[in-house]
């Protein structure tokens, strides 16, 4: 079994098995999953990022997503292999989309129709490049036979657009990719495009009587995406009025029928068209002021990867080569990748662990090497915090200078050293200049700043062999009243430290907090103790009154259940305070730090009467 087999069923089993998906697909670098219950993933959210070839979990818009890097079409196919889970039958539908808003519902489908053609756009786009770059030195004749297969090769993808976004949509909404692809292929069929003759756009023609504007679709974007959304509403309605045996013949005659005609009318035209008007707009503002523009873009590009929100802009930029042969905002976006390419070096050298040192060169070359930020934006960015701060300002202040002088992409690629060449032309020296200070401003204001490693961090491996990772952590108070030495309890049991490290609090009030963001882990059901692990693997099990259990509930009332995800400061429990104390109890609450084994020091800090949320525990490794 290969690693990312095992790795695929690992995170398979931890969310809660194929039963607990509800959609499935994957971009880039991460698998993007619709759950039935979140509770099952968010309580083994730390072990999932413990697993090896896990970068980090987020959530976003509803959907739990597991970022993998490069490698999660493997671990994607590997996950899929043996259940009954397939791209097919198994992508969100449209009545479980909305519920997670259009935002999410639009930039989901968006990535799902681009994600398989980025590697052909990337791949085309760096040849490209190169041919070019060959053609400007002289090695390459451009009237030599090599020249004209070579840029076949490299621009073929743009050519025939239309048809690959046919079937790729027709994949994301579920119907005949084939009838797809033959209807954007009847528009750039020579029948078609010869009605024009050479007069370009907008020459009428008529079909069955009605006036048609006809385009020209090579190149074109949002005329695919636009039909074959409405293919979708057609061949739905034709397969329920279509007898079964009778589908096979005439759900495509009558989809070409409808559609052919109807995309050259009324899709084609205006997605044509607002494509323009987009890519227009775009220019509009890089030609009014590309250093603004370019400082917005470089500066935010990785705050879009984060939320998924590039795939919203990728479509223009993709529009933009097409139709003008460049673009403005890919420089830009390679601006933000060197960024996160200078925060990254620059928490290697300011980071003293030895793994993480090992880490931020393997994110680095995913960079250079790919154009792929997502390790270095997770594994270091997020984590750190800081590094973010630098490759927000190093990609903001090269992106300027980018934008400000008008460097071109003449290919649409991912930024990094391999794919230089789609950027060879007259802005080339501008964009590496460019790059170089992305890159230089981003590592030393990440060196200035510092990466924040005063919090610890350590792995544990239990008895089976499972790991996870625990930080220092500090914990809140979780109710008013007095805090004491652990020691001074009236149970022996808890003031011996047998249970663990921590303190009692004598009670002035009967709520009881989150003493920090984590998972309910352990509830009894006479709601008298509950088991809190913190989102840094502090385990804290808080326990009212002494022999309170007998009362089996009576006066006590939970707020939470077990498997719920809490915040600091949220209420988990009430109890009547006064009650138990009219009936006798002892209302000692204890504190406990249950695994304080794995940790160096658990030491107390106030011992006194305060209010909840104030912080009374430090655990330090």
């Amino acid at each position: 079994m290969s690693n990312e087999k095992s790795l695929g069923k690992k995170i398979l089993s931890l969310i809660g098995g194929e039963t607990n998906i509800q959609g499935i697909s994957h971009c880039a670098t991460r698998l993007r999953m619709l759950l039935k219950d979140n509770r099952i993933a968010n309580k083994n959210k730390k072990a999932i990022e413990n697993l090896t070839g896990v970068i980090s979990v987020v959530e976003n818009g509803g959907q739990f997503q597991v970022i993998i890097g490069p490698a999660v079409t493997n671990v994607y196919d590997q996950l899929l292999d043996g259940t009954n889970l397939t791209q097919e039958t198994n992508q969100d539908n449209t009545k479980e989309k909305n519920s997670h808003g259009l935002v999410s519902n639009f930039l989901d489908i968006v990535a799902g129709i681009f994600t398989p053609l980025l590697p052909l756009l990337a791949g085309s786009g760096v040849l490209r490049g190169i041919v070019l770059l060959l053609t400007q030195v002289g090695w390459l004749s451009e009237t030599s036979g090599t020249y004209h297969i070579l840029t076949a090769a490299s621009t073929a993808v743009f050519y025939f657009l239309p048809i690959l976004l046919a079937f790729t949509s027709a994949e994301k909404f579920k119907v005949n990719k084939y009838v797809a692809a033959a209807i954007m292929g009847a528009l750039i069929m020579p029948e078609f495009t010869q009605i024009m003759g050479n007069h370009g756009n907008g020459i009428i023609t008529h079909f069955l009587g009605i006036p048609i504007v006809t385009m020209t679709y090579t190149s074109t974007v949002i005329p695919a995406i636009l039909s074959i959304w409405c293919l979708s509403y057609v061949e739905y309605y034709l397969k329920k009025i279509i007898s079964e045996n009778l589908q096979l013949l005439f759900v495509p005659l009558i989809s070409l029928f409808i559609m052919v005609p109807l995309t050259a009318g009324i899709f084609g035209p205006f997605g044509v068209y607002l494509g323009e008007w987009i890519s227009d707009g775009i220019n509009f503002l890089m030609n009014a002021n590309g250093w603004l523009a370019g400082a917005i873009v470089g500066g935010a590009w990785n705050i879009f990867v984060i939320f998924g929100l590039q795939w919203a802009v990728n479509p223009v930029m993709i529009q933009n080569i097409s139709k003008l042969g460049y673009d403005f905002i890919v420089p830009l976006t390679a601006a933000a990748n060197f960024g996160m390419a200078g925060a990254t070096l620059g928490t290697f050298f300011r980071t003293k662990d030895s793994k993480m040192k090992a880490y931020s060169i393997s994110a680095l070359l995913s960079i250079f090497f790919a154009g792929i930020t997502e390790p270095a934006i997770y594994g270091i960015g997020i984590k750190y915090k800081k590094p973010l701060i630098g490759a927000v300002t190093g990609g903001a202040i090269g992106g300027a200078f980018i934008g400000g002088l008008h460097a071109k992409a003449f290919a649409f690629v991912f930024g990094g050293i391999t794919t230089l060449p789609a950027f060879i032309g007259k802005t080339f020296i501008s964009y590496v200049i460019g790059l170089i200070i992305c890159f230089v401003v981003a590592m030393i204001v990440t060196l200035l700043i510092g990466i924040d490693e005063a919090e610890n961090t350590k792995v544990q491996t239990d008895q089976i062999g499972n790991t996870k990772q625990i930080s220092d952590a500090s914990i809140l108070q979780p109710l008013d009243g007095t805090v004491a030495d652990i020691a001074s309890a009236n149970d022996p049991a808890f003031a011996s430290g047998s249970m663990g490290s921590g303190t009692v609090i004598h009670p002035t009030s009967g709520d009881v907090y989150a003493p920090f963001d984590g998972t309910i882990s352990m509830l009894f059901k006479t709601n008298h103790a509950i088991g809190i692990t913190s989102d840094r693997g502090t385990e804290v099990l808080i326990h009212i009154g002494i022999d309170t259990v007998k009362l089996n509930g009576k006066y006590f009332s939970s707020k939470v259940k077990q498997g719920d995800v809490v915040k600091s400061g949220q209420l988990l429990i009430h109890f009547d305070l006064a009650a138990l104390k009219k009936a006798g109890y002892d209302t000692s609450t204890f504190v406990i730090v249950t695994n304080s084994t794995e940790y160096k020091d658990v030491r107390l800090l106030k011992a006194d009467l305060g209010n909840h949320g104030r912080k009374i525990l430090q655990a330090t490794i």
